[in-house]
């Protein structure tokens, strides 16, 4: 199990400050200011939720892990920490797309994208960290061999960004006569 050292807080604060800045600039583009904030907050709800779920699922594939007070604590941490990554990733495509909500219109390249980016990013971030020695995988994780690491953390951001994105806009669709158009 992780013991908590504040480099782990480093990626998840820079993140949270590039999900302000674009967030910010999202809002200009909406038409209903309060209706995009309760699209954020359903995204960040959910993709605690979802997150939390496979994180608890997959834990036993690292090793020294015990379902104990603390090491639920760490997972609940890691959560919130996967579900401001979930915003990040969602709020760069925004950018990119022009359209706060890009996911109204769900299409297979922007489905490739995000499955693209998010699977990236989680390789990139087990590389990282298990080269701090943050974490080891059980002898129970299975392995991509290329890039050696664990195939449930990189499904986890293939997966979950896109079920939390859509669950999100399904929740709000229809409570703005705009049906979430900007």
């Amino acid at each position: 199990m992780i013991d908590l050292t504040p480099k782990l807080f480093i990626a998840p604060t820079i993140a949270l400050a590039i999900v302000g800045v674009c967030y910010v600039y999202n809002l200009q583009k909406t038409i209903s200011k309060l209706l995009f904030g309760k699209f954020m907050v359903a995204m960040l709800g959910i993709g605690f939720a979802v997150n939390f779920v496979w994180e608890t699922s997959h834990a036993p594939l690292y090793q020294g892990h015990r379902y104990t007070i603390n090491s639920i604590s760490i997972l609940t941490l890691a959560s919130v920490a996967d579900a401001i990554m979930l915003i990040l990733l969602y709020s760069i495509v925004s950018l990119i797309l022009k359209d706060p909500y890009w996911v109204r219109r769900l299409s297979v390249p922007r489905i490739l994208c995000v499955v693209l980016v998010g699977g990236t990013g989680a390789v990139v971030s087990e590389v990282l960290h298990i080269q701090a020695g943050d974490w080891t995988y059980a002898t129970t994780m299975p392995i991509i061999p290329v890039a050696n690491v664990g195939i449930s953390p990189v499904l986890q951001f293939m997966i979950l960004p896109l079920l939390a994105y859509w669950v999100s806009y399904i929740l709000l669709k229809g409570k703005s006569d705009s049906n979430l158009t900007s």
